[in-house]
C-alpha cells in the first residue's frame, strides 16, 4: 500500500501495540555498528503550547533519552527549528548530546558537564541587512494579526501564528509567503503555525547528514557504518525523513503524508517505541 505521494505507507502503531514496528526497527538497525538517534523536539518529545517557552518533554522522555545517550552503540541528537540555547534549556538532554538548532543553521553539543558548546554563527553584513528587512516586513504583518509574534533567530526571522484566530493566522501566513518569503536570498520554511524566513539555506536533512558525520567521527567509525533513527512530526521534518537510507529508520509522529517507515500517534508513542528499541538493541 502507498500513500497519496506514491511512497509506501508507513507502518502505523495504535494503542501501544508495537510488535511489528519494533521488529521492523530492529531488522533495519541490528546490522549497524552504531546508531544515531536524532529527534525533533516540539511535537515529537514535547507537546505544543501557546507559549513556546512553557513546553516540557512528555513523561518518560528524559529516561529514554538517558538510555540512548548511555548506550555503547548509540549517540543521541536533537534536531529542531528552535534556537540552540532554547533547545538545550527546554529539552534538558543528557551530557554528550549533539544538537542542531534553527533547522541546522546552528550546531553544538553538551559537554561532559552538561554545558552547551556551540560552533561560531557569525553573520555577514548582507545577512544582517536582509534580517533587518525581514523584521520590518513581519512587523507590518503582525500589526494586522492579533496574537501573532516574531521570533528572532541567528539566521532567520519567524512568524508565529498559533495564538491567532484561524482566519487571521491564514491571512498572516499568506502575506508572509507572498511577501517577504519571495525576497531574493530568503529561504522560507512553512511549518505548523510558523513561517520561518532564513537567510541561509539549511534543512533538517542537512542537519542529519552533519550529525551522522559527527557521530561517526566521535565513534571512530566510517559514516557508512552509522545508521540513523529520525523522528519528527512537522512538514519541516520531511526533508530529513526523505533523506534516510534503507538501513535507517524514519518515524512520523501524528497525521500527514510522510516518507517515514513507521507512524506513531503522539509524543508518548515516540517514547514507548524508543524505550522498546533501546532494550531490544
Amino acid at each position: 500500500m502507498s500513500d497519496a505521494s506514491g511512497a509506501p505507507a508507513p507502518l502505523e502503531v495504535h494503542d501501544g501495540e508495537q510488535d511489528d514496528a519494533l521488529a521492523l526497527a530492529v531488522a533495519r538497525l541490528a546490522p549497524a555498528r552504531h546508531v544515531l538517534v536524532a529527534l525533533d523536539f516540539d511535537g515529537t518529545l514535547a507537546p505544543f503550547a501557546d507559549d513556546p517557552m512553557a513546553v516540557r518533554p512528555v513523561a518518560g522522555a528524559a529516561q529514554v533519552l538517558d538510555g540512548v545517550a548511555s548506550g555503547a552503540r548509540s549517540t543521541l541528537a536533537l534536531v529542531s527549528g528552535r534556537r540552540l540555547a532554547d533547545l538545550a534549556r527546554l529539552a534538558s538532554p543528557p551530557p554528550g548530546t549533539l544538537l542542531a538548532g534553527s533547522h541546522g543553521a546552528q550546531v553544538g553539543r553538551l559537554d561532559a558537564d552538561g554545558a552547551l558548546v556551540t560552533e561560531p554563527d557569525e553573520r555577514t553584513e548582507a545577512e544582517e541587512q536582509l534580517l533587518a528587512t525581514l523584521t520590518a516586513d513581519l512587523e507590518a504583518i503582525v500589526a494586522g494579526a492579533p496574537g501573532a509574534w516574531i521570533e528572532e533567530k541567528a539566521f532567520a526571522r519567524v512568524l508565529h501564528t498559533r495564538r491567532c484566530d484561524p482566519a487571521d493566522a491564514e491571512r498572516a501566513t499568506r502575506a508572509a509567503v507572498d511577501g517577504p518569503a519571495a525576497r531574493p536570498g530568503v529561504h522560507p520554511i512553512v511549518g505548523k503555525a510558523v513561517v520561518e524566513l532564513g537567510v541561509r539555506a539549511t534543512t533538517k536533512a542537512d542537519a542529519v547528514a552533519r550529525l551522522r558525520a559527527q557521530a561517526a567521527a566521535d565513534a571512530g567509525l566510517p559514516e557508512a557504518s552509522i545508521a540513523v533513527v529520525f523522528a519528527g512530526d512537522d512538514t519541516t521534518d520531511e526533508t530529513a525523513l526523505a533523506s534516510l537510507g534503507a538501513a535507517d529508520l524514519g518515524i512520523k509522529v501524528g497525521d500527514g503524508e510522510t516518507a517515514a517507515a513507521i507512524r506513531v500517534p503522539d509524543e508518548a508513542g515516540v517514547v514507548a517505541l524508543l524505550r522498546s528499541l533501546v532494550s531490544a538493541l
